[in-house]
């Protein structure tokens, strides 16, 4: 499907009000997170399209912008949504860096407590967000040397030494499994999954993979889908 019959489908189910707008909010991809709402015209939703990259409708300026290009946080679009009504749009994001031009996380930094407004950094990003965050730092360990890294030393190490880590967390899991000792458990589980996280990083498989292949087998019974395998070579 080309890019003009993909603008042309999202315009002509899209609302805009009587000035041509339309509400746009952007939302972290990984986190969940939404990070900025914004307005639209017809041409900013086809370049966000075409582009792959976050673009509105200034009305202080009266211009097209692309979100980054002067603050260099941008926002690549993985997905653009639309609700019910057609007169809001959803930009699923992986934002480069923070969203307010405040420097906060998100625009949405200011919250209502029993003693009025206060600021954060924005909404909290779901729990399982801090696994692609983990992955984040563990790929940008590459980069350091061994003797500041412990990722960095183990990727520097290979496979075996991966693998035995792994292994060897795995073996203090099923002690501690068998000891029903829940905080020593969640830490051995969690020794289990970091080093597992720095495997797939050593074989250049991301995190995405990962999440994909347990999204495939939800809401598949694991006979079934252990059934459904190919033969190993």
């Amino acid at each position: 499907m080309n890019d003009s019959f993909r603008v042309d489908a999202l315009v002509a189910a899209v609302r805009f009000g009587a000035d041509g707008l339309v509400a746009v909010t952007a939302q972290d991809r990984a986190t969940g997170v939404v990070r900025m709402q914004a307005f639209a015209n017809a041409e900013a939703l086809a370049n966000t399209v075409r582009t792959g990259r976050a673009t509105f409708w200034s009305r202080s300026r009266n211009e097209l912008w692309e979100k980054g290009l002067t603050s260099g946080n941008g926002m690549p679009v993985h997905e653009v949504r639309i609700d019910c009504d057609g007169d809001a749009v959803l930009y699923v994001t992986s934002p480069e860096g923070p969203s307010c031009h405040t420097g906060t996380t998100s625009c949405y930094f200011r919250k209502l407590t029993n003693d009025g407004l206060e600021d954060d950094d924005g909404p909290a990003e779901v729990s399982a967000a801090v696994i692609s965050k983990v992955a984040s730092v563990i790929k940008a360990r590459r980069e350091q040397t061994v003797q500041k890294s412990y990722v960095a030393s183990l990727l520097a190490k290979g496979m075996p030494k991966i693998l035995e880590k792994i292994a060897e967390e795995a073996g203090e899991l099923v002690q501690a499994l068998a000891q029903d000792d829940k905080a020593h458990t969640t830490h051995e589980a969690a020794d289990l999954v970091f080093h597992v996280m720095v495997g797939l990083e050593a074989s250049n498989i991301p995190i995405t993979d990962l999440y994909s292949e347990l999204a495939r087998r939800f809401g598949t019974s694991g006979h079934v889908e252990k059934a459904s395998r190919a033969p190993k070579p």
